[in-house]
């Protein structure tokens, strides 16, 4: 089994609040994830970054496979779940990451545009130093 979701943060349940018909929306808990089809009677299950959701668009697809299987690389946020941490940390945490993997991509590319342009200005020194070398004994 493949877990796409079930161990991302952003695996959340659902259900409309009494009296106002507003969804509510919950992080699952560490049993709940373990056994999904225990909550299945009264929640809907969703992404809650959004990448999908089963109350919004029922699948045709088994819930087993839209949680564990369904192919999402490069679409999912994929902050893993921590015990007692809510939506609002966990996005900030995603996108801190996002930042950190970006900075160290640009420092990266930094570093090496660093060592072409010392390798360059060592070969200018040694071209020069040749050029002075072969005046020095062509005179």
């Amino acid at each position: 089994m493949n877990d796409v979701c079930r161990n991302r943060h952003s695996l959340a349940k659902e259900a409309p609040e009494e009296g106002t018909g507003r969804p509510l929306s919950f992080p699952l808990r560490s049993d709940e994830r373990a056994n999904l089809q225990r909550i299945a009677d009264s929640w809907s299950l969703k992404c809650h970054m959004g990448v999908w959701d089963e109350g919004v668009a029922p699948h045709s697809q088994s819930r087993s496979y839209t949680i564990s299987e369904a192919p999402r690389k490069g679409v999912c946020f994929l902050w893993p779940h921590q015990p007692n941490m809510l939506f609002a940390a966990a996005e900030e945490l995603q996108k801190r990451d996002q930042e950190n993997r970006q900075l160290r991509r640009s420092n990266h590319y930094t570093r090496i545009g660093l060592w072409i342009a010392a390798g360059a200005l060592a070969v200018d020194v040694v071209l020069r130093l040749f050029d002075v070398v072969l005046r020095l004994f062509l005179k």
